[in-house]
């Protein structure tokens, strides 16, 4: 069951939401700030309460496998540069998506697949 806030639009894999993380507890990231969808659209439509995502940041640190740029594009609403956090993965409540900040190139997302394949261990 989901609040009327996500359901102003539909939560789809690889686009960004501005997501409600608080509280922020010991290393998860807290505030309200932008994610990125990474779970399939396909187990999104099935109708579970959470969605698996990854957060962003704008404390930006040396890109690598683990954090992935993304930068001010026309298809993203994004105020600043922002590092993708792929070490954070986090599932949260479709009711704590508060806005859809618009989608990722296609190869910004092929770089957070392979983070988050490399993070679990998966083989491409």
């Amino acid at each position: 069951m989901t609040s009327g806030k996500s359901e102003k639009f539909t939560i789809e894999q690889g686009r960004c939401y501005l997501v409600d993380m608080n509280p922020p507890r010991k290393s998860k990231p807290g505030k309200v700030r932008p994610v990125v969808v990474i779970q399939t659209s396909d187990t999104l439509k099935s109708g579970s309460p959470g969605a698996v995502i990854v957060p962003l940041t704008t404390q930006l640190q040396e890109e690598n496998i683990l954090r992935t740029r993304l930068k001010i594009s026309p298809n993203l609403s994004i105020q600043k540069h922002s590092d993708v956090l792929i070490d954070q993965i986090h599932t949260v409540d479709r009711a704590f998506f508060i806005e859809d900040l618009g989608f990722l190139e296609p190869s910004d997302f092929k770089k957070i697949q392979r983070g988050v394949s490399f993070l679990l261990g998966l083989k491409e």
